[in-house]
């Protein structure tokens, strides 16, 4: 039997199924006597003391540094005050268990954020979840799940319902070779974990847990999206291969490293890394990679209880700056709203965040966000070869408003007499038909462009990515998106400018040399893609992408479009 989800972290996998099954929360929601409150007060705060230990044990484990933010973040909830007293006054006004309080005070929040119109936080439930999961295993004296039991000489697949990322942190990966899990989100922490991990995962995969068996044998084929359930010996040996090339093909990758990406007629294309943050980067330069296209910056804002600092923040800078030396680093101010809020700041109810109050829009109304990064960002710019880009711009009113404000900072820094980069780079992201449609004017005024393709793509075709609904119709390769992508490239050029692509389209395999006839000039992604697209430009000709692009902007759908993709 085959089956499919949606691959987050792609790879191959061999091994026997075990099916994970939550231990049952039994709660006690009877009332207790007057005089078992201060008792079951007690029960309570030791197993919070214990949680935050088993936390921070956990924390201390992970040698990724940029994971251990994430049980910073599960600490923070944990001792969140209102989150503590919440629940030791639900013991004494109502009289109730530990366990029970706990209970109503943490699906409280949930309830909260299920009425919230915003992804992030959604995705955030399952770490809530799991916080409450441990304090109510802690109070009754559950011991939580230990994988460690597994047969060592096995090797194991994960099968499970849902899987929180602290579950995935302590899989021991010598026995663990990858997870399947009937719910899921591509963006959530889980997700991005198993990335990390390199640990092939499968995720949203429909009754898997009706169709797998604990012991089943499992091939997961995190390449082309397909679970292989009990297969034969001829389909195990034929996977087996195909396993054998993709180590072998990664191997010989690991050669381009130093190499540039050219194409055989010679024409040179820039790659450049999307970062999240900034704890890992000698990863960056190993990868070959020419700079930084895209630091989403707003990775510095989110789990913590209040904004970073302006030395926080030129702290930050100040180290990717002077680690990538001579090499461009290009930092997104901080792209708020959408999908993307923070605990500590207020923010709207809206129908439609993606069309509301985010990125510029916030500046506006609250400048000191603004400039406290500006500060930052400036100072930092002596140390290394870095520029300013901001996100989603409509008009050019709004490149007038932050030049006058960067205007405003240099002249702050100039009376406090700290050094900056008078010179220093200004672009903007091209993530909106309006932006689109006046590229040529924004190229006269500005330094460089990155095309933002997730953005991009759902505002032209009028589909929320998000929304599972529609999520069928979200495409970048949609003839109108490729049309407009021309638009804004031949627009900057115009002009003598630069533009590159930082969406994930950029690291789409099977549209590089549609994006090379184009004629963009950088391509900026994650890590992860970087050898194998820099090893289909290295074996293309120019002439070729420009033939092949000009074929695809004549046609009218992408069914048309699509062959021509696959055929070259």
């Amino acid at each position: 039997m085959v089956t499919k989800g949606i691959v987050v972290s792609s790879g191959y996998a061999f091994g026997n199924a075990f099916i994970f099954c939550e231990k049952k929360i039994n709660i006690n929601f009877n009332k207790i006597n007057i005089n078992k409150v201060d008792c079951e007060c007690k029960l309570f705060l030791e197993a919070h003391r214990k949680t935050i230990v088993q936390l921070k044990d956990i924390k201390s484990s992970i040698y990724l540094k940029d994971k251990k933010l994430l049980f910073d973040g599960y600490i923070m909830i944990l001792e969140d005050k209102n989150l503590k007293n919440g629940v030791l006054n639900l013991i004494k006004e109502k009289y109730i268990h530990a366990d029970a309080a706990v209970h109503f005070i943490i699906e409280k929040q949930i309830n909260a954020i299920k009425k919230i119109d915003n992804n992030y936080l959604q995705e955030r439930i399952i770490d809530i979840l799991d916080i409450k999961k441990r304090l109510i295993f802690n109070i009754n004296n559950i011991d939580l799940v230990d994988f460690n039991f597994l047969n060592e000489k096995n090797n194991i697949i994960i099968v499970a319902k849902d899987l929180s990322p602290a579950q995935v942190m302590l899989f021991n990966l010598k026995k663990i070779k990858g997870f399947i899990t009937q719910l899921g989100s591509i963006t959530s922490h889980t997700s991005i974990i198993s990335k990390s991990l390199k640990l092939t995962a499968i995720i949203g995969v429909k009754n898997i847990l009706d169709l797998v068996k604990n012991g089943d044998f499992l091939i997961l084929d995190g390449v082309e999206n397909k679970i292989y359930i009990n297969p034969s010996k001829k389909k195990t040996y034929f996977l087996k291969n195909k396993y054998n090339n993709f180590i072998l093909n990664k191997k010989k990758l690991l050669k381009l490293r130093k190499l540039k990406s050219i194409t055989k007629d010679g024409y040179k294309i820039k790659l450049l890394a999307n970062i999240s943050n900034i704890n890992n980067l000698n990863i960056i330069l190993k990868n070959g990679i020419e700079g930084i296209g895209l630091y989403r910056t707003e990775f510095l804002f989110m789990d913590r209880k209040s904004f970073p600092s302006e030395e926080e923040q030129f702290i930050a800078y100040k180290k990717v700056a002077r680690f990538m030396g001579k090499y461009v680093v290009t930092i997104r101010t901080v792209d708020l709203g959408g999908d993307k809020f923070l605990p500590y700041m207020n923010f709207p109810k809206e129908d439609s965040s993606f069309l509301g109050w985010r990125s510029i829009r916030i500046y506006m109304d609250r400048i000191d966000i603004l400039h406290t990064q500006l500060k930052a960002i400036l100072r930092a710019s002596i140390y290394g070869n870095i520029r300013i880009m901001f996100p989603m711009i409509i008009s050019i009113e709004e490149v007038m408003f932050l030049e006058k404000e960067i205007e405003y900072i240099k002249s702050k820094l100039d009376k406090e007499r700290k050094l900056f980069n008078k010179k220093i780079k200004i672009g903007v992201m091209i993530e909106t038909p309006a932006a689109a449609i006046i590229s040529n004017h924004l190229a006269k005024k500005l330094d460089f462009f990155s095309i933002g393709t997730n953005d991009l793509t759902q505002y032209t075709l009028a589909v929320d990515r998000n929304n599972t609904m529609i999520s069928h119709l979200y495409n970048p390769l949609s003839p109108s998106v490729i049309k407009l992508i021309k638009f804004i490239v031949d627009s900057v050029h115009s002009e003598g400018k630069k533009i590159g692509m930082c969406g994930e389209l950029s690291s789409d395999k099977k549209a590089l040399l549609l994006l090379i006839g184009l004629g963009l000039d950088e391509l900026s992604m994650d890590l992860v893609n970087v050898l194998e697209i820099k090893n289909i430009i290295r074996n293309s000709y120019l002439k070729n992408a420009r033939k092949i692009s000009k074929k695809i902007l004549l046609k009218s759908t992408y069914s048309k479009i699509l062959p021509l993709l696959n055929k070259y």
